[in-house]
């Protein structure tokens, strides 16, 4: 009997080499993993970002080793409150750009950039005049 595993590597597979189609594919992903859980099995990261008029968040996909998510910060958003995470935490800008202030150190992102932040080490963003969209992954999941 095959597993879950290894049908959606099979999937992947077919896909990949043109044997069946994008529609298929996506339909066939969602009965294998999508599962009814309200979320898609190949979620479009760019239908789940914000408008820019608040901070929006939008979750990619979840295991028992990791969870990812997109968010979008407002222009002009800030805190003082720096957060922190019980595991790492990365961050890849789609667009935009944010000042990163990470265990007190500060440094400018901008869309491309990738940041590490290790479990533990107090963090925060803070936008300018352009608002940030950032795909981002918890190891482990938050919660």
């Amino acid at each position: 009997m095959a597993t879950k595993d290894f049908e959606v590597q099979q999937l992947f597979r077919a896909y990949r080499n043109g044997v069946i189609s994008q529609e298929l594919f996506a339909r066939q992903m969602d009965e294998l993993v999508g599962a009814g859980d309200g979320h898609d099995a190949v979620p479009n990261v760019f239908a789940l970002r914000g408008d820019g008029a608040k901070m929006s968040q939008g979750r990619l996909g979840k295991t028992a080793q990791s969870e990812s998510m997109v968010f979008t910060l407002p222009a002009n958003f800030g805190s003082d409150h720096e957060n922190s995470h019980r595991g790492d935490q990365l961050i890849y800008v789609i667009e935009g750009k944010a000042t990163c202030r990470v265990s007190g150190k500060e440094c400018e992102i901008k869309a491309g950039d990738f940041v590490t932040i290790p479990a533990g080490a107090p963090h925060t963003l803070r936008t300018g005049a352009e608002k940030l969209f950032a795909l981002t992954v918890f190891a482990p999941p938050e919660r």
